[in-house]
């Protein structure tokens, strides 16, 4: 976990790199604080642990290595000109990026850690790629996360995923012919599912900013959430609303039939 200041925002999320689970933590905070003028140099600080199968640390490790997290953002905290971007456990390392545009006071305190560092770089990043490109999630990598989310909270409130679920999936089209193009992909696919319907006409939404309206296609299916099917579909349904210009909104559920409970 990072040093949560209460007023900033964060982004956990778990994700693939080279092939091996990460663990991702991402201030969201300092996307508005991009400009080309400031914090040109990106610092990663490698700090090894030992990996499970997956190559995230053990609750052992964990422990260990959040500390020490902890103590290094406690004395960073009170340098200026510096912005903590965030943090990943992938590989045997947890993986801390900041940007600066001086790295001589990050460097002292770094000094006071070097028994546990094992690896500093400093790169040039002005257009902040590293934050844009690789530590900001993806929205398919949101999606999946959210999924994550939505069915850890079913099981906290003692729900069965065995249980048969009606599953709604909602996308979102600017335009009425890449609505038709997308509806006869998903027919002409093997994908399952119960019904598919859409709107004859654009939806407005009175929150959104452009008032052009959408199109809006809905499919349900029935599934239980027992298994890794919700998550295949997330991405295939990503990808597909990718390929038509349109917008991949999410999926939400109600249970149609319950196992019995003893």
């Amino acid at each position: 976990m990072p040093l949560k200041n209460p007023e900033q925002h964060w982004q956990n999320y778990r994700t693939v790199i080279n092939g091996n689970m990460a663990s991702c933590t991402v201030n969201l905070d300092i996307f508005e604080q991009f400009t080309s003028d400031k914090y040109n140099k990106i610092v990663q600080v490698s700090l090894p642990y030992e990996g499970d199968e997956n190559t995230l640390p053990t609750l052992d490790e964990h422990h260990r290595v959040v500390k020490e997290l902890f103590k290094i953002l406690v004395q960073i905290s009170a340098l200026p000109e510096l912005l903590y971007a965030g943090h990943i456990f992938t590989e045997g390392y947890l993986k801390l990026y900041f940007y600066c545009d001086e790295t001589t006071a990050l460097f002292d305190v770094l000094d006071q850690f070097k028994d546990d560092i094992e690896e500093i770089t400093v790169q040039e990043d002005p257009n902040w790629d590293t934050y844009f490109d690789f530590l900001l999630p993806s929205p398919l990598e949101m999606k999946l996360n959210m999924t994550e989310e939505i069915l850890s909270m079913l099981l906290q409130n003692g729900r069965d995923l065995a249980d048969t679920y009606l599953v709604e999936h909602t996308f979102h089209f600017a335009e009425e012919p890449q609505m038709f193009q997308f509806m006869e992909e998903v027919n002409l696919s093997d994908l399952s599912y119960n019904t598919i319907s859409y709107s004859s006409a654009p939806m407005i939404f009175e929150d959104e900013e452009d008032n052009e309206g959408v199109y809006i296609v809905k499919i349900e299916q029935e599934m239980t959430l027992d298994n890794e099917d919700i998550f295949r579909y997330v991405e295939q349904f990503e990808r597909l609303a990718e390929k038509f210009s349109g917008e991949y909104v999410g999926w939400e559920s109600d249970t149609i039939s319950q196992g019995k409970v003893n």
